[in-house]
């Protein structure tokens, strides 16, 4: 058992390092290879048992800062902020994977598995675990591929259909040393593998040479205030930071854009309120010439109680403030809502979702901005495109996070949100990177550090239609539960597999 364990950590190792922060993508092909091995020459109930340990150490892999995070911004101890991150991989991470590897034992011990169950079943596991109850999306397999040609499929299937082809490549390698994963044709498995990734490829070659694109170029520019954390709720320090984001809207207004993004929470002062902090900022909007996307709070009442909301406004170039704006809909347990009432709750745990995918009208087009955390769900982003969206935004508060890798898994998922909807993205955050997106999910342009900056690049809009706006993370899903389904109804032509039995 002993090197069952050490194979599926291995896995878990490989799979945090093929994560974009660490540059290792093309490991992701072979990351789960041992942990497939482990599975398949075990019983189905301690296969369970490694895959719910590989759902714990992949967590740790990819969010070993989130401790720090909790320590840092919510003042909670070392060891229970251990205890948060080995509770979060043992159950939104865990059990999914308890379930794959549960299912891949019995599979063996019944004549074996194709390739591509492999693959739609462990893009299963991901679904349940990115829209369970305390759904976890964070560092999906298939955000490996980002920046390779396979990840403009992503407009089919999504980041749970390239999770699905990495995996079946694992499925393909590991069936050259244990047939029960190719159903004692490991030969025949490897050529369809390799004939679906040339596929895939091919598809993505096609897919660069295409433009996405409607009228002429648009000028914009996006902001990064640096205003730090404890800095930002300071209301002693509410004109110094209104001046400071004035000042880059004013540099920004050299440029002559035609719109100009800011980051979440980038005032601290509700919009809605006559006071003299909203006149110094409709002034100087005004006065850069430009409409302005930012984020702010709002607040409105209902059944004797007020609820607040996390949302972006647009302001014009005349002034005028839009309304309703965009309500986030996908809320930070803890952070933003408390899921427990009183029991672990943050001072902001505040916040009430939106409804609806609202969208902000502006001079150069119809924007649909979702914030923050957000880029971690393509269904928001989705929805936001399907009410008409031509330009997108994903104005961030990234902060939080105290460590630069996280950056750049936040923009990588973003950036995947552009491939899906091939809309240009722009993602103005208050610390971190700031940066431009083509609709291939290429970066046009990016802050150059975490201090205050101001970036300009040329986007269109787009109203192009892909099938991934038709299916979503849900139609993909109700796909690949056919095909585990469909593989285990299809006639085996080899003899059927014997029992594996522990060594």
């Amino acid at each position: 058992m002993f090197a069952r364990v050490s194979l599926v950590l291995l896995s878990a190792a490989l799979y945090g390092a093929a994560s974009p922060a660490h540059g290792g993508g093309p490991l992701a092909w072979i990351a789960l290879c041992p942990l497939l091995f482990a599975c398949v020459s075990t019983t189905p109930a301690r296969a369970a048992g490694l895959g719910l340990l590989f759902g714990l150490a992949g967590t740790v892999a990819v969010a070993w800062w989130f401790p720090g995070m909790l320590q840092r911004y919510f003042d909670v101890p070392a060891p229970a902020a251990w205890l948060a991150l080995l509770a979060v991989g043992a159950t939104a991470d865990g059990v999914p994977n308890a379930f794959f590897g549960a299912w891949l034992a019995w599979s063996a011990r019944r004549g074996g598995v194709t390739p591509f169950a492999v693959g739609v079943a462990f893009a299963l596991g991901e679904f349940l675990r990115s829209h369970g109850p305390l759904s976890n999306p964070y560092g999906l397999i298939g955000y490996s591929l980002h920046g390779s040609i396979f990840a403009q499929a992503a407009d089919l299937a999504g980041p749970l259909g390239l999770g699905a082809l990495v995996a079946a490549v694992n499925a393909a390698i590991g069936a050259a040393l244990f047939p029960e994963l190719a159903r004692g044709r490991p030969g025949r498995a490897a050529l369809a593998t390799a004939l679906l990734v040339l596929a895939v490829a091919g598809y993505g070659a096609l897919r660069l040479t295409e433009h996405f694109g409607d009228g002429q170029p648009l000028r914009v520019a996006a902001v990064q205030g640096a205003v730090e954390r404890g800095v930002h709720w300071d209301r002693s320090q509410r004109a110094a930071n209104l001046t400071r984001y004035l000042e880059l809207n004013g540099e920004a207004a050299r440029g002559a854009p035609e719109l100009v993004f800011w980051p979440e929470f980038a005032v601290d002062f509700y919009l809605a309120e006559d006071t003299p902090e909203r006149a110094r900022l409709v002034q100087g909007v005004r006065a850069g010439g430009a409409d302005v996307v930012l984020g702010a709070s709002r607040y409105a009442f209902a059944a004797e109680r007020t609820l607040y909301f996390n949302s972006v406004f647009v302001i014009d170039r005349s002034g005028a403030v839009g309304s309703p704006g965009y309500d986030k809909q996908r809320l930070v347990p803890f952070s933003e809502y408390a899921p427990f009432g009183g029991f672990l709750r943050s001072d902001s745990a505040v916040y009430s979702p939106g409804r609806e995918p609202r969208l902000l009208d502006t001079h150069a087009g119809r924007v649909g901005a979702f914030v923050c955390a957000e880029a971690l769900y393509p269904d928001v982003a989705r929805g936001l495109v399907r009410a008409g969206a031509e330009i997108l935004a994903n104005p961030s508060n990234d902060y939080w996070f105290g460590a630069p890798q996280p950056f750049s898994e936040q923009l990588a998922a973003a950036s995947f949100r552009a491939i899906e909807n091939r809309r240009a993205l722009v993602r103005a955050t208050s610390t971190g990177i700031t940066a431009f997106v083509d609709p291939h999910g290429r970066i046009s342009a990016r802050s150059a550090g975490s201090g205050p900056e101001v970036i300009s690049a040329e986007i269109e809009r787009s109203r192009a239609v892909t099938p991934f706006q038709y299916l979503g993370d849900a139609g993909v899903a109700v796909l690949c539960l056919a095909g585990v389904a469909s593989s285990h109804f299809v006639r085996r032509r080899s003899p059927r597999g014997g029992e594996t039995h522990e060594t």
